[in-house]
């Protein structure tokens, strides 16, 4: 059988979770070749890895220097991006690299130019993008099967510690390193980036995501951090869509991913889990939780499925893309991947973050929280043209 030559380069923070699907699934077509982690002291796994005698090398040049790769996996903080995809298509590697593509900008000619010349394929793992249920949703919208879209609304909230912002290596929440390398932490471009990146993605053609014309944000930190934690982002693209993006971490109590996108046939909704909150946003005809549901105005629906099923579905088509050879169009790539990015620099160069009033903030043990910040959100969901604060 043949097999691919994998690398992983990161194998803490998230990371891990490539790396125990790796290790446990033991798939026969892949072969691990070789590991980049250049601090080992929080690898749970390594008397294991030493047992295995997969070999760890503290960077991506010594790496290449001693293995042959066909697929080099990139869990590595948002600065690294850039400078390791390069690397991987330059010693003749796919790359798999975790969302965002990158941090500035304008280092996206260089990546789209590396993957022209190097004859490899870049896959963004924005699992979503990857997942049954969001394909076959695109395919319907691009069809034209549920009409134009007017507006869009996703929600997530989810609480975060100040553990999460002082993990790393001191990137966590931060605008820029001390040096004045881009990283635009936050909110919008790491944990809910996601959510974002799938509205712009639906809008798109196959392997693209769709351009905002126009953006509105309102930036707001109650974390001791340089970034924002809490956000609401609305962009207006090509044709008139207007898609509005809620998240925050100074919360309370968690909300899944939550979106309703309104169309001319039909009504679009999704709720990864029932609570009493989420049935209030919900319209009543809703009743699949946990899967994506077009509720048409001839009273039929069409369920799409959930859109979390399949995460390892990104690392699947890189793999299959390694073993055959084939120059495929991939889900979401640095094309896709690279409007998010572009929205993000626009909004970290062109919008003010606000701090929260010192009297709203609240601490619970690690958790940092602004009162009433978790309901103020489910208003905006019902009404996204208020403000988080007015």
């Amino acid at each position: 059988m043949k097999t691919v030559k994998l690398a992983l380069v990161g194998i803490n923070g998230y990371g891990k979770t490539y790396l125990d699907y790796l290790l446990d699934r033991n798939d026969p077509r892949i072969r691990v070749v070789g590991l980049v982690e250049p601090y080992l002291q929080g690898c749970s796994r390594l008397a294991e890895l030493q047992k295995r005698s997969i070999p760890i090398y503290p960077d991506c040049h010594t790496l290449y220097k001693n293995e042959t790769v066909d697929l080099t996996v990139i869990a590595s903080p948002i600065p690294f991006h850039t400078e390791q995809i390069l690397c991987a298509l330059q010693n003749g590697s796919h790359v798999l690299c975790e969302k965002p593509l990158c941090a500035d900008e304008r280092d996206i000619p260089l990546l789209l130019e590396a993957e022209r010349q190097s004859g490899r394929l870049v896959f963004i793992g924005y699992q979503w993008s990857f997942s049954c249920a969001i394909g076959a949703l695109k395919q319907d919208i691009l069809a034209g099967k549920l009409g134009k879209c007017h507006t869009m609304t996703s929600m997530v909230l989810w609480p975060r510690t100040t553990s999460y912002f002082g993990r790393g290596t001191g990137w966590a929440g931060k605008i820029r390193l001390p040096d004045g390398t881009a990283v635009y932490d936050s909110v919008a471009n790491n944990a809910a980036a996601h959510y974002l990146h799938n509205m712009l993605f639906l809008l798109g053609d196959f392997g693209k995501a769709a351009e905002p014309k126009v953006v509105e944000c309102q930036l707001y930190r109650a974390n001791s951090i340089e970034n924002f934690d809490t956000a609401k982002i609305t962009v207006t693209v090509e044709g008139g869509t207007v898609a509005t993006f809620l998240a925050a971490h100074p919360v309370r109590r968690n909300l899944e991913p939550t979106f309703t996108f309104q169309f001319d046939r039909a009504t679009v909704c999704y709720s990864a889990v029932q609570t009493k909150n989420t049935l209030s946003l919900m319209p009543p005809e809703y009743t699949e939780y946990g899967k994506i549901v077009a509720i048409h105005q001839d009273g039929s629906n069409t369920v799409y499925g959930n859109p979390f099923a399949g995460s390892y579905n990104k690392l699947e088509a890189a793999v299959e893309a390694a073993l055959t050879g084939e120059i495929v169009t991939v889900p979401c790539g640095i094309e896709a991947a690279a409007m998010h990015t572009r929205l993000i620099n626009r909004i970290q160069n062109g919008f003010e973050i606000r701090s929260f009033d010192p009297i709203q903030i609240r601490r619970e043990n690690e958790l940092v929280y602004v009162e009433g910040l978790y309901e103020r959100f489910l208003e905006l969901y019902r009404d996204p043209t208020k403000a988080i604060q007015e």
